[in-house]
């Protein structure tokens, strides 16, 4: 009797260890990569800004081995392993355990590798290395995107198509899709945001076409431009109502906006005190034409990213714009401010009364001071 007691405990507790086994939720990433000896390795979770967060780093061994163990595994989205200077990116739906990445380092770029146990990561990596090829067309390329899990959707779209209003359509197919199978998930928020802001965007252009030069018109109320400034910190255009502003649309690179800065220098000095003040939006950075020329080598881009912001940096200290309000999402002509204003060239100026509404579309530097004084 007690034997059969025993055995009866025993296949419990066995019944219990196999269940515990099968529902862990642990995550182990492995890789061997060739010419990848000794080297640091990254594994970084992605934004749809292509801003990383570094979730973890090991060095690989002599013979380019490594592996990462994440015991409470990780939520959906787009991750990347970085190794020295080169990168493979993951779209990962939480489900996985066991993922192997093989390859040689000198091919990464090139989506020449391996990848077992992420269907989804593969199914990016394929549809990558067959764009980058060329084997791709339009059509065939649209296709793809409509038959692939969203969030492989998503990673295509925002990789390849960034945040062209144009291409709204695409993107809003793509997220409602993607809001429906995976409910809840971070990344399905930040693209349901983005895809609302490129509506916005699209729908200003379209109606600045009908309407005039710019998606606005004196009398508009200004929209809102809410961007990261030279420290990161979100400054918004509505924090300054109750001041008369200029909105200035500028980059380090444009020579115009360079030969009009000591005018809005001098502007801004001699009408401070009254309740004037300057808030620029550069369009300095990269975009998605730009990046495409890297072929996904992430860290040549970080390094051109990197490199554009100094310059932004050094001419806001060059040209001595000591006001505080200098923003940029760091994107270049897809800068969703620009798109906001419909501005298609720079320099171009908005002044704003107090009440943030719109007295005058890119007035000359010759007529600024005298609609500042209609203001005042």
């Amino acid at each position: 009797m007690k034997f059969k007691h025993f055995l009866t405990f025993s296949a419990f507790i066995g019944l219990f260890l196999l269940a515990s086994c099968g529902s862990q939720k642990g995550l182990t990433v492995q890789g061997t990569i060739d010419n990848a000896t000794n080297l640091s390795v990254f594994f970084d979770k992605k934004d749809l800004n292509n801003t990383v967060t570094s979730l973890d780093k090991i060095d690989s061994n002599s013979k380019g081995k490594f592996s990462f163990n994440f015991p409470d595994g990780i939520t959906p989205g787009v991750y990347r392993v970085r190794i020295g200077a080169k990168s493979i990116d993951l779209v990962l739906n939480g489900t996985e355990k066991n993922i192997k990445l093989a390859g040689d380092l000198q091919n990464l770029e090139k989506y020449n590798y391996t990848i077992e146990g992420a269907p989804l990561a593969d199914s990016y990596r394929s549809t990558m290395s067959d764009f980058a090829s060329q084997k791709l067309n339009q059509q065939t390329l649209m296709s793809t995107l409509n038959a692939a899990d969203p969030l492989v959707g998503m990673a295509l779209a925002n990789a390849l198509f960034a945040k062209n209003p144009q291409l709204v359509g695409v993107h809003k197919n793509i997220c409602e899709r993607l809001s429906a199978q995976y409910p809840g998930v971070q990344c399905a928020k930040d693209y349901e945001s983005m895809v609302k802001n490129l509506e916005t965007a699209a729908a200003k252009a379209k109606q600045s076409q009908s309407r005039g030069k710019y998606a606005v018109e004196v009398g508009d109320p200004a929209p809102e431009i809410a961007l990261p400034d030279v420290n990161g910190k979100t400054r918004k255009l509505s924090d300054l109502k109750g001041s008369i502003v200029l909105l200035d649309f500028w980059a380090s690179w444009c020579g115009p906006c360079r030969r009009a800065n000591p005018g809005v220098v001098e502007t801004y000095h001699k009408y401070k005190d009254q309740g004037f003040t300057v808030f620029s939006v550069s369009l300095d950075g990269l975009d998605s034409r730009t990046k495409a020329r890297f072929n996904g080598d992430q860290a040549r881009i970080d390094a051109q990213m990197e490199s554009s912001k100094k310059r932004w940096l050094d001419a806001i200290k060059k040209d001595k714009l000591t006001w505080d309000n200098h923003v940029s999402d760091l994107k270049k002509w897809e800068s969703q401010a620009s798109g906001l204003y419909g501005v298609r060239s720079i320099p171009t100026t908005f002044l704003l009364n107090r009440e943030g509404n719109i007295a005058a579309l890119n007035p000359r530097h010759t007529q600024i001071e005298s609609e500042i004084k209609k203001l005042l």
